[in-house]
């Protein structure tokens, strides 16, 4: 078990979460990655984790990740739930947590911190529901 855990622990480069505010969070609110990874010579995977409650009132959502390899702002939808109100993921009760791969097979080109920012793209001005959002960076 000791090995298994220090295997997966060994992959992990970056690993933060962020919580969103108690009542909701604003559409024009960034939440903020500072990735600071040293092997540049590695190839990474970036997972968007989301993490909510039952009260959360859709079945998907979309996100806007800027991008900070790239400097580009990348529109992303992910479901939380299945057709049928069943919500995808772990967890069990009323907190539920949904890892969303949002890139493969990248490269940091520069042992420096790089900036994501991610913000919540639905339409409503405070979205409520989400808990807290994380940002995982693991080795291939």
């Amino acid at each position: 078990m000791t090995v298994l855990v220090a295997a997966c622990s060994s992959r992990t480069a970056y690993s933060e979460y962020r919580n969103v505010p108690l009542d909701g969070w604003d559409k024009d609110s960034a939440l903020v990655f500072e990735v600071a990874v040293q092997d540049t010579l590695a190839a990474y995977n970036l997972v968007l984790s989301v993490r909510h409650g039952q009260e959360y009132p859709f079945q998907n959502i979309w996100f806007f990740v800027e991008n900070g390899l790239t400097g580009q702002t990348d529109t992303l939808e992910y479901y939380l739930a299945d057709q049928r109100g069943r919500w995808l993921g772990n967890g069990f009760g009323d907190k539920h947590e949904m890892p969303c791969l949002i890139g493969q097979n990248v490269r940091f080109s520069h042992a420096r911190p790089y900036l994501f920012k991610v913000r919540q793209g639905m339409r409503e001005d405070r979205l409520s529901g989400i808990t807290e959002v994380g940002l995982t960076v693991e080795k291939q």
